[in-house]
């Protein structure tokens, strides 16, 4: 279990309960990772409403993409959380889970095409050595065929998956799938 309390639907004061209510809305269920923010209903309603705004509302690339975005993010990460959930969220969205656990374990031996996989491989520097990103990295996925919006919403599922998955694993959350 997660080393702080989780704050159960049940147990949740009608704040929370109403965002409880949305996920179970939105997302289909109310993952371990915001029923360990229950117990202060204004940090919950901001990670929802960042997360839920990010990866739901379509802009400048589609949810799905922005999923495997997630999911080699969390691979790089060795996040235990948000791999399974990731994982599961593909799966939910028709994706083979083969393909899924090649994003997950060695995105680069996955069958993406090459526009995607340069994408990918810009955010694994991301990842990996943020300090180390020159106008060079970012201009080849450009010249892969990514426009500066698409480039830039990228990075942010990228960046706000690496928060996702230091949460996670800094407070003992397990998988909930």
């Amino acid at each position: 279990m997660s080393w702080v309390p989780l704050v159960s639907v049940k147990e949740a004061t009608s704040e929370t309960k109403n965002i409880y209510d949305f996920l179970q809305n939105t997302w289909g269920f109310v993952p371990n990772y915001y029923q360990a923010l229950g117990p202060y209903p204004q940090l919950l309603k901001d990670q929802v409403d960042m997360f839920t705004h990010v990866m739901f509302v379509e802009r400048a690339l589609p949810r799905a993409l922005k999923e495997q975005i997630a999911l080699v993010v969390s691979g790089i990460n060795l996040s235990n959380y948000c791999l399974a959930a990731h994982l599961e969220i593909l799966g939910r969205l028709g994706f083979d889970r083969a393909f899924a656990r090649k994003l997950a374990m060695n995105f680069e031996s996955a069958a993406v095409e090459p526009k995607v996989m340069a994408l990918f491989k810009f955010l694994a520097k991301v990842s990996r050595q943020p300090a180390d990103i020159v106008r060079e990295d970012f201009d080849t996925v450009r010249e892969a065929g990514w426009s500066s919006e698409e480039i830039t919403e990228g990075v942010l599922v990228a960046s706000l998956y690496a928060c996702a998955n230091r949460f996670s694993a800094a407070i003992g959350l397990v998988a909930d799938f």
